[in-house]
């Protein structure tokens, strides 16, 4: 199951239509309570819980993310690599990018760049 979670409806609905076996969701009560889930799609949104505290639950019921960010830049974007959210998406992207995550997750290399600056790692 597919939860897609992304406070935009028409990208929720266009996901919907390619995604087999997928829910677009609006609570993130109800991400954390679906028990068949694998993957969930999703976008930086105000809920109750902060961004932090939502993506580790979700990490921790082992569900794939695959995280739409506005650009390289956002802070939240060092809390998703340090979760282990390698599946991210910058804008602009098109809907074929996101459904290709679900199958062909990112290698721990196509993200590496951002933990190394992160981390400020040196001479490897």
């Amino acid at each position: 199951m597919v939860l897609i979670f992304t406070d935009n409806e028409q990208l929720d609905r266009d996901l919907s239509k390619k995604i087999d076996d997928s829910r677009i969701v609006y609570y993130p009560d109800y991400v954390l309570e679906e028990k068949d889930a694998t993957t969930l799609i999703a976008t930086i949104q105000p809920n109750k819980y902060n961004f932090k505290d939502f993506m580790f639950k979700v990490r921790e019921k082992n569900i794939q993310v695959i995280l739409i960010l506005e650009n390289e830049k956002v802070k939240e974007l060092k809390d998703a690599l340090m979760l282990g959210i390698y599946d991210i998406i910058f804008d602009p992207f098109d809907l074929e990018d996101v459904c290709n995550k679900i199958t062909n997750p990112n290698p721990f290399s196509k993200v590496s760049k951002y933990i190394k600056e992160m981390i400020r790692l040196e001479n490897i």
